[in-house]
């Protein structure tokens, strides 16, 4: 089946400190194997691989089938991140049916097939369950900075800030992340999924969404979304934080 997108499943993440980085890959969300009739998702492009990203719809066409039904994947944006990381916004032109099991395709040439086959080989589906998802992701309180690391590794540094996370939606979370220099007035986007009670802003040894290479003082802004798009009402105050130090090495490998 030409075309198939064989990938690891899930927002790509920091690469153990024992490997040695890639140079291209493809990752998704949702993570789970069941959706909701409305359901959006987000591909991500590492490395080599941020080209299919910006080229979506254009040279890849990237899509959902079952069966003969296809149903193409829109780009609603598309975010850049500062070391190696490009993600669009993907939602579906139609309403998915329930009941179905749909495949995620992405079109191309030869690159792309001979990328996808060095990782998972099991394809991408999702099963539509017979409901949609309505109701906001549900935010009680504010978030704060839990700790900073920077830490000294063998294939380079790890830099992150840890927030908490208020938020809670029985579908999987996104957190639109918005980090302001305020030495530059710079500033990037980026969609974070946290991990459980956290949300890492930062960078690892091989890719990340945010380097603090502009400064020691910036901002943050967390607009919080489910995986079907819906915006919590609740807003989150904008944070003031410095850049994290030196603290620690990690393994030399």
């Amino acid at each position: 089946m030409k075309g198939l997108l064989l990938f690891i499943i899930g927002l790509f993440s920091v690469i153990s400190s024992y490997a040695k980085c890639g140079n291209n890959g493809l990752y998704v969300f949702p993570k789970g194997k069941n959706i909701k009739q409305n359901s959006i998702f987000i591909l991500e492009g590492y490395a080599d691989s941020q080209g299919v990203i910006t080229k979506l719809n254009k040279e890849y066409p990237i899509y959902l089938q079952s069966g003969d039904k296809k149903v193409k994947l829109e780009v609603l944006e598309t975010h850049k991140g500062q070391f190696e990381l490009t993600q669009a916004i993907l939602k579906p032109e139609i309403e998915l049916e329930a009941g179905l099991e749909y495949t995620l395709y992405i079109g191309g040439d030869e690159y792309i097939q001979k990328v996808l086959t060095r990782y998972n080989s099991s394809p991408i589906t999702y099963t539509v369950l017979a409901e949609k998802d309505l109701t906001s992701p549900e935010v009680v309180g504010q978030p704060k900075v839990l700790r900073k690391e920077y830490i000294i590794a063998g294939c380079g540094p790890e830099s992150f800030v840890a927030f908490s996370n208020p938020a809670k939606d029985d579908s999987e979370l996104l957190v639109k992340t918005t980090v302001k220099s305020l030495n530059t007035g710079k500033k990037t986007t980026y969609y974070l999924q946290p991990t459980k009670d956290k949300i890492e802003v930062g960078f690892g040894m091989c890719s990340g969404a945010f380097r603090f290479n502009d400064g020691d003082n910036y901002e943050v802004e967390f607009v919080f979304m489910d995986s079907a798009g819906n915006i919590a009402d609740t807003k989150a105050d904008r944070i003031k934080f410095t850049k994290p130090k030196v603290k620690h090495f990690g393994p030399l490998y």
